[in-house]
């Protein structure tokens, strides 16, 4: 037995059924990408009407689910490149570029802490290699995304002209929907996942050796040098600048001009000191990064690279690593929190050769 309704709730329940079904018809519409796409635009519409914070949960939630919308979208498109002859040497050949200067470093940093050519230490080198690889790959993977950003307001152009002639079957499946609304969404999110990766990588200190190699990149094609002078100016410097600056104001113009001259001054001033505290801030965060890093290498090499036994003479309490018949690495544990380690290059002492060296 059915209950029938009021009749002052029908004229209620009439217009909500009915949004309802417009809902459910536009959800269904919509492809997994772009119903990510939609659920990241009400997170992050919730959080700037809510006044939050950058690392905030749902800022959080926006960038997993822009991120599994463009997987979603640009994987397909990768795996056809992938699958081309062209697309795959050009794939092999950008990603063995990095991987040479990730070699370089990896080569750098073993180098840096047992003061050897990292030939002689295989193991170590392939370790620190591991450790550089990531900081290298995410960083160009950033890069890409830029590019690909760049090129989508060229995209969304060509695709609105197009479009009167018939053409946007060569850009979309014929049941794709709003391609150029999803494409605007898409331009926006990424510059957001941008943005929250480079103060990610920056905040970590992940950035230090890959914006070094791209800075010289830059110097190189351009001719000029690239230096952050605001930040580095000395404060006595900027004292006597603004010393000068309000002599010639005091001399020009009126009390009142002077006194906003002087409150821009202030302004600048606490910019130039609010930028000073973001450098020194990754300047630490890059540093901490680096030490972590070569701890991590350090225990490696005294642990796993080195040996506590040789046909060459060995300190009790050392452990050696034969760099040729002549030489060893020897490696000192010193106690500490965090234990440090003391690297020296000693002459090989054995049953037939070196005892020239030995003390007397």
């Amino acid at each position: 037995m059915k209950l029938a309704l009021p009749s002052a709730i029908k004229p209620v329940v009439g217009p909500f059924s009915a949004l309802q079904k417009k809902w459910l018809v536009f959800w269904h519409t919509l492809n997994v990408a772009q119903r990510c796409y939609f659920s990241a635009t009400v997170l992050c519409l919730l959080a700037i009407f809510n006044e939050l914070p950058e690392d905030s949960s749902l800022y959080l939630g926006a960038s997993i689910l822009a991120l599994v919308a463009m997987t979603r979208e640009f994987w397909p498109r990768f795996i056809h490149l992938w699958e081309s002859l062209p697309g795959k040497a050009v794939i092999l050949l950008f990603y063995a570029f990095i991987a040479n200067y990730a070699l370089a470093q990896a080569a750098g940093m073993v180098n840096d802490i047992t003061g050897v050519n990292a030939d002689h230490l295989p193991y170590s080198h392939n370790f620190s290699m591991l450790l550089s690889v990531p900081t290298w790959f995410v960083t160009t993977s950033i890069l890409l995304l830029i590019l690909l950003q760049l090129i989508q307001p060229v995209y969304l152009f060509v695709l609105m002209l197009l479009r009167p002639f018939g053409l946007h079957k060569w850009w979309h499946s014929p049941d794709y929907q709003y391609p150029v609304t999803t494409g605007l969404v898409r331009f926006f999110f990424g510059l957001f996942l941008l943005y929250q990766m480079a103060v990610f990588i920056s905040s970590t200190g992940m950035s230090r050796g890959v914006n070094s190699f791209l800075r010289h990149i830059v110097e190189g094609f351009t001719g000029q040098s690239i230096q952050l002078n605001i930040a580095m100016q000395d404060d006595a410097d900027n004292a006597h600048k603004y010393t000068e600056i309000d002599a010639v104001a005091g001399s020009a113009v009126d009390d009142t001009e002077q006194a906003k001259l002087a409150e821009q001054q202030a302004e600048q001033q606490a910019e130039l000191n609010e930028l000073k505290v973001q450098l020194s801030a990754f300047e630490q965060n890059a540093d901490k990064y680096e030490r972590h890093l070569q701890n991590a290498l350090t225990y490696f090499i005294y642990e796993y690279e080195s040996d506590s036994r040789s046909r060459c003479e060995i300190t009790p309490g050392t452990r050696i690593i034969e760099l040729n018949d002549y030489e060893l690495l020897e490696i000192t544990k010193l106690e500490g929190d965090p234990a440090r380690y003391e690297f020296v290059v000693k002459p090989c002492i054995s049953a037939a050769i070196g005892h020239q060296f030995r003390s007397r």
